[in-house]
């Protein structure tokens, strides 16, 4: 007997509206700006739709090397290019695929609260080498919005130097704590 699996939904998203609300909000909040935009490690914040609303010039500069654009707005996979979201059809993370991505869980496990520490390997369209990160996730609450904390850091380095994954996950999560402090 063969058992029909059910597509998965489509990833829901925010008017552009309220998109275009919490870009602003965030750039324009001056102590995340200080805190983070000139951080070494690629810098992103997430809404809870896991739409890209931040990312740091580290990242932005990764993105540029790839030869991607248009960052705010789409979800993580959407914007790197993954082989995976890259269907008209379905969205990132919502591909049968998508269940043995690091960075999804990851970000999953954030999004229901949870700090959030996952390899992972994204295979993008069009690329030959796939990229290898790590994926650190935090929950966190700027300006009475929720958005997931992701850093991303070359899984490649850490293997090189596996103490440095112990002290960015350090600074991870300080960077966390300050910028909701703030």
């Amino acid at each position: 007997m063969t058992t029909l699996v059910p597509e998965p939904p489509k990833a829901q998203i925010v008017s552009i509206e309220a998109l275009n609300a919490q870009i602003k909000s965030l750039q324009s909040n001056a102590i995340l700006l200080s805190l983070v935009q000139h951080a070494p490690e690629h810098v992103l914040l997430l809404n809870t739709q896991r739409q890209i609303v931040y990312a740091n010039a580290a990242y932005l500069a990764m993105a540029n090397t790839l030869e991607l654009d248009g960052t705010y707005g789409q979800s993580l996979g959407g914007y790197l290019g993954c082989l995976h979201a890259s269907d008209a059809e379905a969205s990132c993370g919502t591909r049968p695929a998508c269940k043995d991505c690091g960075a999804l869980n990851a970000i999953k496990k954030s999004l229901n609260g949870a700090v959030a520490m996952q390899r992972c390997t994204i295979t993008m369209e069009g690329k030959r080498d796939p990229l290898h990160l790590v994926t650190l996730t935090i929950p966190i609450r700027i300006a009475d919005s929720d958005y997931i904390l992701t850093v991303f850091v070359d899984d490649n380095k850490i293997i090189e130097y596996p103490h440095t994954l112990a002290e960015h996950a350090f600074a991870v999560q300080k960077l966390a704590g300050r910028i909701q402090t703030a």
